[in-house]
C-alpha cells in the first residue's frame, strides 16, 4: 500500500489534511519537526486526539519522520530516502512561512523557496513523480479583476515578501523535470473551522482581534471604533476579502486527491462570497462585546486610553497593510467542476461569528495547551518486546524469504502501521504497512490493550481483514499475541 507524503501536518491546513487522509484510508507519512514543547509524536498525536473526540471514533496513526525543511532532502538519511522510494507515491507539499515581511532569518523565502528546492530534491533522490502543491491565490500579487486558474507570472507586482515567495515556488515546482504530475491548489484567505470555529493559529482575519483583545473593553466597544481602525490603516471600508475555512479547503482537497482523474489541475479555492472590511470589523466589535470577559474591578477605557490603543493597533498592524487590500475575483472553473458536490461555501455573518467567538474564548490559544502524553504507545510495546526483532523506521525489511508477511493497522491512541514479518522463525516488525499488496490486520489500541484478555472469538470480530481470505485471519492473530 503507497503511502502519501505531507509536509505541514502540524499546521491550520495541515491538520485537517491530515485527517481527512486518514479517514479515508489513505495511509499518511508525515514530515514534521519536534517543536521545543512536544516530540513530532507527542504533536501528531495530540492532532488526531482531538479530532477523534470530534469525531466519535478512533482514526488511523500516520508514519512520522523527523524533517527538517531548511535542510537538503529535509535532513533524512539515506535508510529513511530508501523506505520512502519503496513505501512513497505521491508527495503533498503543504508546509510554508505566512511571513509577509523578509526576515533576519531569510524568511518567507527560506522555506517557501528554498524549502520547495529540497522537497524536490528528496522526490528526486525518493523517485517520487506525483506531486500535489499547496500554494496560493495570493501569487496573483497586486492585480485587480478576474484572475484565472490557468495564469501564474503576468509580470504582476506583489504586495509582500510571501505573495513573490510562493511565487517563485510554484515556478520552481512547474519547472521541475522529475515531476510528472503536477496538481496545485492556491487557496484564498484559510480562516478557522466554519462549525465551530476551531483554529491553532491566528493569523490574517484574526490579526486585529488577536491585537484588539489585551485592551479591549467591552463596555467601552463601539462598532464605530473599528471604521476608525479600518480608515486609519488606509482601508476602505467597502473593500471584500475572500475568507475561506480550513474543513472545506481540506475536503475539497482530500476529494481532488484520492481521485487520479481529477490530477494535473491547478484549483483555486476560494469562498462563495468576498466580505466586507466593514463587515469583518463590525463582527468582530460584536463578538467583543458578546463574548470578552472584562477581569472583575476593570474601569472602562478614558479617551487617553481609546488614543493609545488606535495608536498602539496602527503600530502593530503595519506589517499586515500590504494585506488589507481589496481582494480581486478568483476564477474556480476547474474547482466547480472537480467538486459539484463541495460548492464554495458562503461566508454568512453567523459564520465569522462563529469565528470570532472561538478566537476570543480560546484567547487566540494563549496559553498553549499541556503536552501530550503518549500513553499505550503500540511502537512502545513492540521495542520492549523479547519476541521479535522491531526495527523502527530504519529497518529494510527482506521480503523474499518471508515465510509469513502482513500489515497491521492500530487506530485510535498510539496506534500505527507496522509489517510483520517472518523469517527463519524469527518474527521482525517494523513500521510501515507493505508496500505491496499483503494482507492487512485492522484493530484499535483499545482492543490492542486488552489482545491477551480477549477470547479468541471477541478479537476475531473486533479487527478486519483485508487482501486475504478471511480463514488466514486467525493465524495472524496468533502471530501477533505471540509477539507481544
Amino acid at each position: 500500500m503507497k503511502y502519501i507524503a505531507l509536509t505541514g501536518a502540524t499546521g491550520l491546513l495541515g491538520s485537517y489534511l491530515l485527517k481527512d487522509l486518514l479517514r479515508k484510508d489513505i495511509p499518511v507519512l508525515a514530515l514534521i519537526r519536534s517543536s521545543r514543547r512536544e516530540s513530532m509524536q507527542q504533536r501528531v498525536e495530540g492532532i488526531l486526539r482531538r479530532f477523534e473526540k470530534q469525531l466519535g471514533r478512533s482514526l488511523p496513526r500516520p508514519v512520522v519522520m523527523e524533517a527538517d525543511l531548511h535542510k537538503p532532502e529535509l535532513g533524512l538519511s539515506k535508510t529513511q530516502i530508501h523506505w520512502i522510494s519503496e513505501h512513497v507515491e505521491t508527495m503533498l507539499h503543504n508546509a510554508a512561512s505566512l511571513s509577509f515581511i523578509k526576515e533576519e532569518n531569510g524568511e518567507p523565502y527560506a522555506s517557501n523557496v528554498r524549502g520547495m528546492q529540497h522537497v524536490l530534491q528528496l522526490c528526486q533522490s525518493a523517485n517520487i513523480r506525483k506531486f500535489h502543491h499547496v500554494s496560493t491565490c495570493y501569487v496573483c500579487g497586486l492585480r485587480d479583476g478576474l484572475v484565472l486558474e490557468s495564469e501564474l507570472d503576468e509580470g504582476q507586482e506583489f504586495g509582500n515578501d510571501y505573495e513573490k515567495s510562493k511565487m517563485e515556488a510554484e515556478k520552481m515546482v512547474r519547472g521541475c523535470r522529475h515531476i510528472d504530475s503536477l496538481t496545485v491548489f492556491r487557496p484564498a484567505i484559510i480562516v478557522g473551522d466554519r462549525h465551530n470555529g476551531y483554529t491553532p493559529t491566528f493569523h490574517g482575519f484574526y490579526a486585529p482581534l488577536k491585537i484588539l483583545l489585551p485592551f479591549a473593553d467591552p463596555e467601552a466597544t463601539q462598532l464605530d471604533d473599528f471604521v476608525n481602525f479600518t480608515n486609519m490603516l488606509g482601508m476602505n471600508s467597502e473593500d471584500r476579502k475572500n475568507f475561506v475555512p480550513v474543513d472545506w479547503i481540506s475536503q475539497l482537497m482530500t476529494h481532488v486527491i484520492s481521485r487520479t482523474e481529477l490530477h494535473g489541475k491547478t484549483y483555486h479555492l476560494s469562498a462563495g462570497n468576498r466580505v466586507k472590511i466593514q463587515e469583518m470589523g463590525e463582527v468582530i466589535a460584536e463578538g467583543i462585546i458578546k463574548y470578552l470577559k472584562r477581569p472583575e474591578g476593570q474601569s472602562a477605557l478614558s479617551a487617553g486610553d481609546v488614543d493609545q490603543l488606535l495608536s498602539t493597533f496602527v503600530s502593530q498592524m503595519g506589517v499586515y497593510k500590504s494585506y488589507w487590500r481589496n481582494d480581486p475575483e478568483f476564477d474556480m472553473t476547474n474547482t466547480l467542476q472537480a467538486a459539484p458536490h463541495l460548492p464554495p461555501p458562503i461566508m454568512t455573518r453567523e459564520i465569522l461569528m462563529t469565528l470570532v467567538r472561538y478566537a476570543i474564548l480560546s484567547n487566540c490559544g494563549w496559553p498553549l495547551p499541556k503536552p501530550t502524553v503518549l500513553e499505550n504507545d503500540v511502537e512502545s510495546v513492540f521495542a520492549a518486546s523479547k519476541n521479535i526483532v522491531y526495527g523502527g523506521i530504519l529497518s529494510a525489511a527482506e521480503y523474499s524469504n518471508a515465510a509469513l508477511r502482513f500489515g497491521l493497522r492500530v487506530s485510535g491512541k498510539g496506534g500505527g502501521d507496522w509489517t510483520i514479518i517472518e523469517n527463519d522463525e524469527k518474527y521482525v516488525v517494523f513500521q510501515g504497512l507493505p508496500s505491496r499488496t499483503d494482507p492487512i490486520l485492522i484493530i484499535n489500541s483499545h482492543t490492542f490493550n486488552k489482545l491477551n484478555a480477549c477470547s479468541d472469538e471477541d478479537l476475531f470480530w473486533n479487527t478486519s481483514w483485508e487482501n486475504a481470505p478471511v480463514a488466514e485471519k486467525k493465524l495472524a492473530l496468533d502471530v501477533l499475541r505471540k509477539i507481544i
